[in-house]
């Protein structure tokens, strides 16, 4: 629940009430909205779906200044920044009276906004990228919203899918960059701002966290920086708490693993003799868990835990409609049990927090490779060009190295095939800044994986049910002293996180501390072998496949049966879990049926 939408440039009768419309489901408490005359034949109107964890007003105007502003998320510093000591939009937007385009760019928090004054509007997306915005510009209109789906309300903008899109998605499991699934649709990337004057679109990215790479010199005690890694935690903590305004603590998502147990540690003991509700997920007896270290830190810190068993029958006939509310396609299985997560959630608390940013900013067991291949050089047969930017994409074990298997000859060519894929990293490792190879891959991480797939399903799920998901450990200063942070002290050896690890050894319990991240397993693999077979089968259909057109259908029908066949099992639940997610959205977005979705 919560979100942003609008437009600014020629008035559209309606249109407001229309994007409303298809996010009902992030409106249930209903919805509010701003109109500002720009000049005769250009408004800025903007709408806000009322959350439940905030009574204030999120937009507003001041008719006399000629300005507005709309935001969806919470501020952590406003009352610092533009010296407001409210949430109310009226009241932010009175204190901005200078350089508001620089006070908005100094705003800390999980947010996306909205600003107009004169002739100007601005977008701008919070810090780290946890709230998320889409925009368009089409036939002198500028339209944004929360979700893509909402851009199509009016009705001027073309839907045409990205033929691109297809192999990023089937190599990262998500759409890498501000690019989406369909053509000339954005997404708003994290500490970023929009400008719009005049018809034409231009972009500032604002929050640079790889400028504050330690430069080698004037070296610190591993134990101070450790200090300042706990210090920003427990600030990144308080500043989520206080989102909740009864004083009571937030909920916690509990893995079991060092990130969701840190946070859970640090909130506790910010809240003692309180019981924090705490909720985590299991797949059953038969398939490998980590409840042992989930009970380990319930136990210790006397939450009131509830554990969630997650099985097929559970999820299966809501697939379609989970689906529909990630709006651009996630093909991360790990999207059903957040969804799950934040449902139960929501009945005890508007808001929760959970361990998010642990991997992408302390450097987490994926690097290791990569840093390997950067060591050890080509191998005989690597493109002598993007060897080291496949290598990358290879180390996300989704289809990269089935992409001539699965795809149609004339999808791959029009995509641009694997050299277009390389070049999506390219920049990211040619970089000058950072310089140290460890960052540059923590700032892919940070930058593309947190925030266009971690986070992006974090938010996508929790507000669909009503329930803000905060992130202390992917917060704004917390990025920037990692960065701060030497490689050696982030990946010791091969131990992953050494330095978040250290910050929090005397509230975490060794035998989490000490072992090796295990990552939730979604046992996909094993379920097509069983109670989803015959449901994979049924929307991977022959016709289904001809109807969309993009895949090789007798290697993907040669899927469904990778058990019995010689084709080699692994990695097969996820393809065919990353296929699913793809139909349903081209059933659900490309193809028209489904702008509107009952629960």
């Amino acid at each position: 629940m919560g979100c942003l939408f609008g437009y600014c440039g020629r008035p559209s009768k309606g249109l407001l009430n229309r994007m409303a419309k298809i996010l009902k489901h992030r409106c249930k408490q209903g919805w509010e909205q701003e109109r500002l005359t720009q000049s005769n034949d250009h408004v800025f109107e903007i709408g806000h779906g009322i959350p439940m964890w905030s009574s204030d007003s999120q937009v507003g105007k001041i008719s006399e200044r000629n300005t507005a502003f709309g935001y969806s998320g919470v501020f952590f510093n406003a009352k610092q920044v533009v010296h407001s000591e409210t949430k109310s939009a009226s009241e932010i937007l009175d204190a901005m009276k200078n350089e508001p385009e620089n006070q908005l760019q100094s705003l800390e928090g999980v947010f996306t906004a909205a600003f107009a004054c004169e002739d100007k509007s601005f977008l701008i997306r919070d810090p780290a990228g946890v709230k998320v915005l889409y925009w368009t510009l089409n036939r002198e209109r500028l339209v944004f919203a929360s979700e893509i789906k909402a851009l199509f309300a009016d009705t001027s903008v073309p839907r045409k899918m990205r033929m691109a899109a297809l192999p990023e998605y089937l190599t990262f499991s998500f759409i890498p960059g501000e690019r989406t699934m369909f053509e000339d649709i954005y997404e708003l990337q994290p500490g970023t701002t929009l400008k719009y004057q005049q018809g034409k679109v231009s972009l500032q990215r604002h929050f640079v966290f790889e400028n504050a790479e330690w430069d080698g010199k004037h070296p610190r005690a591993e134990h101070d920086y450790a200090e300042q890694v706990r210090s920003d935690l427990e600030i990144s903590v308080r500043e989520c708490c206080a989102v909740n305004n009864n004083g009571m603590p937030p909920s916690v998502f509990l893995s079991g693993g060092i990130d969701s147990s840190a946070v859970l540690a640090v909130a506790a003991n910010q809240f003692p003799g309180v019981p924090i509700k705490t909720f985590s997920v299991h797949f059953g007896p038969r398939y490998a868990n980590e409840n042992e270290y989930v009970s380990m830190m319930a136990e210790r810190y006397h939450t009131d835990h509830t554990w969630i068993e997650i099985r097929p029958s559970n999820f299966i006939k809501r697939m379609r409609q989970i689906i529909w509310k990630l709006d651009d396609p996630i093909g991360d299985p790990i999207t059903v049990p957040n969804f799950l997560l934040s449902e139960a959630a929501s009945r005890v608390s508007p808001l929760v927090l959970n361990g998010e940013g642990g991997d992408p900013c302390f450097g987490g067991p994926k690097n290791i490779p990569m840093i390997l291949s950067n060591i050890y050089g080509q191998l005989p047969g690597e493109s002598a060009d993007s060897w080291l930017e496949q290598d990358y994409l290879f180390s996300y074990r989704k289809c990269f190295d089935d992409l001539e298997n699965m795809l149609n000859p004339d999808v791959l060519k029009a995509s641009g095939g694997r050299e277009a894929l390389a070049a999506i990293i390219t920049p990211f490792l040619k970089s000058a800044v950072p310089r140290q190879f460890l960052n540059k891959l923590m700032t892919i991480n940070i930058r593309l994986k947190g925030a266009n797939l971690i986070l992006v399903k974090v938010d996508k799920m929790s507000s669909a049910n009503g329930l803000l998901a905060l992130p202390p450990l992917f917060s704004k200063r917390i990025i920037e002293t990692s960065m701060a942070c030497p490689p050696n002290l982030k990946l010791v050896g091969n131990v992953e996180k050494g330095i978040l690890k250290n910050a929090v050894e005397d509230i975490v319990p060794y035998p989490i501390i000490q072992r090796p991240k295990s990552g939730m397993m979604v046992p996909v693999r094993f379920w097509f072998r069983g109670e989803m077979r015959r449901y994979a089968k049924k929307v991977l259909s022959k016709k289904n496949l001809s109807r969309a057109g993009f895949f090789n259908i007798p290697y993907v029908r040669s899927l469904l049966n990778y058990d019995k066949s010689e084709i080699q099992s692994y990695r097969c639940g996820l393809k065919l879990w990353m296929l699913i997610t793809f139909m349903f959205w081209y059933e659900q977005m490309a193809e028209r049926r489904s702008l509107y979705m009952s629960d």
